[in-house]
């Protein structure tokens, strides 16, 4: 039997097993999972669905589709969800009807932009430190 992700130990998105232990340390995972959201759970919670999404944004998949039906399924990877600190993922049309119902997404941009801010403010800072001014890019420049 060869390696694939459907064994236990086994992922293909060793890089998004690193971001959701980076996300456990910044506390992504339980800010986002606290958020309240108005949609019955059957097997997956409406936020656990909001944070597959985002792996899948992370993984670089083009379409919503291949959270399940990707050669490496994402949906599949097991090391990926307990990264995430979740038991397992949703198929991809739970999130989409969970991505369609979504009402509460400046709940969800609140918590992004607070998770954010102390990273961006340590880069401007040593930016400053370093450079003792910010450099920007300016559209049409070279």
């Amino acid at each position: 039997m060869s390696a694939n992700a459907t064994e236990p130990n086994h992922t293909e998105h060793a890089l998004l097993v690193l971001l959701g232990q980076y996300a456990q340390h910044l506390g992504l995972i339980q800010a986002l999972m606290a958020v309240p959201l108005h949609q019955k759970t059957c097997t997956h919670r409406p936020q656990a669905k909001i944070l597959e999404f985002l792996v899948a944004i992370l993984a670089g998949l083009p379409h919503l589709e291949d959270i399940s039906r990707d050669g490496r399924p994402l949906d599949q990877d097991q090391p990926v969800a307990v990264a995430w600190q979740q038991p397992g993922w949703a198929d991809y049309s739970g999130v989409g009807r969970t991505l369609q119902a979504l009402t509460q997404a400046e709940a969800i941009g609140r918590v992004l932009r607070e998770i954010s801010r102390p990273i961006i403010d340590e880069q401007v800072t040593q930016a400053l430190v370093g450079q003792g001014r910010l450099r920007g890019h300016r559209p049409g420049a070279a």
